[in-house]
């Protein structure tokens, strides 16, 4: 025994050696890892020293190299961030910028009106900020997978398509608000319905009396002559209907106008003259009250039909014996048109549509004198065109006024 105690006394020195060593390098390891920790603060990267060789050295070249490149990129990143969030302010279409934590970190004025965000929204929420669980959901996809998405949601009343993507450690939102896309495509399929199935009459009218015309023409020879009376009316309908589509279309495509001085006062007065015989047959009062000049900036093709449809309007829903009086008066930098009848008059709840394409408020009658529906839409197409504005007031059974207001100059 007394042989071992030596033995054990250096063993317990070893050891106690051994446990000083480890406890120290414990304490270097911990120092060092506060000190790549703080690399993560607001110090940035300061360079560790562990000595200029062996294993510590190599790690600490290690480290010194990682740190520095850690410090260049975050460097990158806090310049770019600036510009994301400027690039955001600058852009035309709805965005929004959102943090890997997915908070708002910017939107331009247009996705703020959108989607109604208030200017003074701070740290919210992707769900908070654009009220959709479409949206949200596609950011947060992106979030997690890195890869771009597009996806359609709705909004209100609103029909929207936004593109998510990556930006860096950060998320763009870009929204195209489709709503009026969508409505014109349904406007015009609409519109080739009525057009078709308004085509569709006259043309099944000619085909039906062309068919009767070639059983009577050699047997009977005064129907053939009303078959042929009743084959000019049906094609002078369809002739009609073609170019009041065309001068639709027209309108609606047109770019901007080339504007030129033109006489409101003597274009209201030509019409009326062109249409006092049609007046005079149903015994109608057809008068105008205008200055000797009323000149408007506009396309005297486009503001003779305004006149002339709102004149032939008058005297087609009148009564027989009735009055028209078309009027011109200047009012604060405009010219203000009135076409006023004592017709059969327009029922309150048709008047908000009677600017609709193929719209008639009596159906018989328009059909019976020609009508083709499409009179007043022409009518309001051309006045917006001018930066002018329409509108209707009547009784029924008392008569129709239209008030055309048209800007003197043209509008900037």
């Amino acid at each position: 025994m007394e042989g071992a105690l030596p033995w054990v006394v250096a063993l317990l020195v070893v050891v106690g050696f051994a446990a000083a060593a480890v406890a120290r390098e414990r304490r270097r390891v911990r120092r060092l890892a506060d000190h790549v920790g703080g690399w993560l603060g607001d110090e940035g990267h300061q360079p560790v020293r562990l000595g200029d060789g062996g294993a510590w050295g190599e790690l600490g070249t290690a480290l010194n190299a990682l740190g520095a490149g850690y410090e260049r990129r975050g460097a990158k990143l806090a310049r770019e961030r600036p510009w994301r969030r400027e690039l955001v302010d600058a852009l035309v279409d709805p965005a929004l910028l959102f943090s890997s934590e997915g908070r708002l970190l910017a939107a331009n004025d247009a996705a703020r009106d959108l989607l109604a965000i208030p200017i003074d929204a701070a740290d919210v929420t992707v769900t908070q900020a654009v009220g959709s669980p479409a949206l949200a959901g596609a950011v947060q996809q992106v979030q997690a997978s890195g890869e771009a998405v597009t996806v359609d949601a709705e909004h209100g009343e609103h029909d929207l398509r936004a593109v998510v993507a990556r930006v860096g450690d950060e998320t763009l939102l870009l929204v195209n608000d489709r709503t009026r896309e969508r409505r014109v495509e349904e406007l015009r399929r609409n519109f080739v319905v009525n057009a078709s199935h308004e085509l569709k009459t006259p043309v099944t009218a000619i085909k039906t009396l062309s068919e009767a015309l070639a059983v009577t023409v050699d047997t009977d020879p005064a129907r053939t002559k009303q078959l042929l009376r009743r084959l000019d009316l049906e094609s002078e309908r369809l002739a009609r209907l073609v170019y009041d589509l065309l001068d639709l279309r027209q309108l609606e495509e047109r770019g901007p106008l080339e504007r030129v001085p033109v006489d409101l006062a003597e274009l209201a007065r030509q019409t009326v003259v062109g249409a006092l015989e049609r007046a005079e047959e149903r015994g109608i009062d057809l008068s105008v009250e205008a200055p000797d000049r009323a000149f408007v900036a506009g396309v005297g093709g486009d503001l003779q039909v305004i006149v002339k449809n709102l004149v032939g309007n008058a005297i087609q829903y009148n009564v027989d014996g009735g009055r028209v009086v078309v009027s011109l008066d200047a009012e604060e930098g405009a010219h203000v048109l009135r076409v006023s009848d004592t017709g059969i008059g327009i029922p309150q709840q048709d008047l908000s549509r009677v600017f609709e394409r193929f719209y008639r408020v009596d159906t018989a009658r328009s059909r019976e004198t020609g009508g083709t529906g499409l009179g007043l839409s022409i009518v309001r197409h051309a006045v917006e065109k001018h930066g002018g504005t329409i509108s209707v007031d009547s009784l029924l059974g008392e008569g129709t006024t239209f008030t055309v207001t048209l800007p003197i100059e043209a509008p900037q």
